[in-house]
């Protein structure tokens, strides 16, 4: 799971293409609202890492997908109070260029 988390990390501002689906099952994300990307797609990696692709129009795929985009960070701030701890939690979106349906 976490390859695909440093892949994304290290590729932050860059275009990539990653393969996965539309996930069943929606985990807790930051989101950001991009205008010219209206359509926002939980999305699950091959490897079970699950992310967030913006898309401009709606994916019509129902299995395997392979997006082309620029990959994105979000970073918030996360605050335990119960410890007095404060540390920068980071997710890893991508703005897709292109999207495609892989035959399986």
């Amino acid at each position: 799971m976490f390859s695909k988390r440093i892949y994304l990390e290290d590729n932050v501002g860059n275009i990539v293409k990653v393969k996965g689906r539309i996930s069943k099952v929606i985990w807790q994300h930051m989101t950001a609202l991009i205008d010219s990307h209206p359509h926002m797609n939980y999305f699950d990696l091959a490897d079970s890492y699950q992310i967030i692709v913006y898309t401009k129009d709606q994916i019509s795929c129902e299995g395997q997908i392979e997006i082309t985009g620029k990959v994105t960070k979000l970073e918030s701030d996360y605050n335990n109070p119960e410890v007095k701890i404060s540390d920068k939690f980071a997710e890893y979106h991508i703005i897709a260029d292109s999207w495609k349906c892989i035959e399986e």
